[in-house]
């Protein structure tokens, strides 16, 4: 009687057993649902934000710089230069006066290779601020055109021949008259305000909104934060310009 009812506890005890560990079990699996929920959204909590990286002030220069020479103004004109030599002597018998018609082309611009990257500050991703080399005359190009140019008119004193140095002096002050008068034009004025529109079409093609040109070297500005929305995490630095 005693060993069916030690059976009995022992058939009770292994249920009761199997009982406990299905619960534990159970609850470990549940607990386990509904945290996996809570850890995705505290990852979704923190979502990696996208660095902003800011272009190099070298690597923008260095594609200034194969610009080169950058013709951005240009005047044609035609001036009338005469010069006279000995017309004083003897009524003019000695003297000789020419008349020049002086046709050429003078042309200005900037020199982009001279630029440094010290001459561009990037401020943030949408600001710049540019130096750009003053405009000059690009003097290797010749002002007057020999070949539009000619004497319209010559006449030489009864005891005097034709000097052939005269013509020479006269084209060589034919060209720089052309240089004064394109200079009184504003050739260089023009030349400068030209560049400024192409560095501005050229610094917008690199997605910049605001293009601040200065007279000097721009001062350095402070390194760009990137504002991080909540809950949201830079996983990269921000790259220093």
């Amino acid at each position: 009687m005693l060993r069916k009812l030690a059976y009995l506890f022992l058939i009770i005890f292994f249920i009761m057993g199997a009982l406990a560990a299905y619960t534990f079990v159970a609850t470990i699996n549940k607990a386990e649902s509904v945290t996996q929920p809570i850890g995705e959204f505290v990852q979704q909590l923190m979502i990696p934000a996208t660095p902003v990286i800011l272009p190099s002030a070298s690597t923008i220069v260095h594609e200034i710089n194969d610009l080169a020479r950058l013709e951005t103004a240009s005047v044609e004109l035609e001036k009338i230069v005469t010069a006279e030599r000995n017309n004083d002597y003897l009524w003019g018998a000695m003297g000789e006066t020419l008349i020049f018609v002086a046709n050429g082309k003078v042309v200005a611009g900037v020199d982009l290779a001279q630029m440094t990257p010290a001459d561009v500050q990037v401020v943030d991703p949408t600001t710049v601020m540019v130096h750009i080399p003053e405009a000059k005359l690009f003097d290797d190009l010749p002002a007057l055109d020999n070949e539009k140019s000619y004497v319209a008119d010559r006449d030489t004193g009864l005891l005097t021949r034709a000097d052939p140095q005269l013509e020479t002096e006269v084209r060589r002050l034919a060209e720089e008259v052309l240089i004064e008068e394109a200079l009184s034009s504003g050739v260089l004025e023009q030349a400068n305000f030209n560049a400024q529109q192409f560095m501005l079409t050229f610094m917008q093609g690199l997605g910049f909104e605001s293009v601040i040109f200065t007279d000097e070297t721009p001062p350095t500005v402070e390194p760009f934060v990137q504002e991080v929305p909540k809950g949201y995490v830079l996983v990269t630095p921000t790259p220093q310009p």
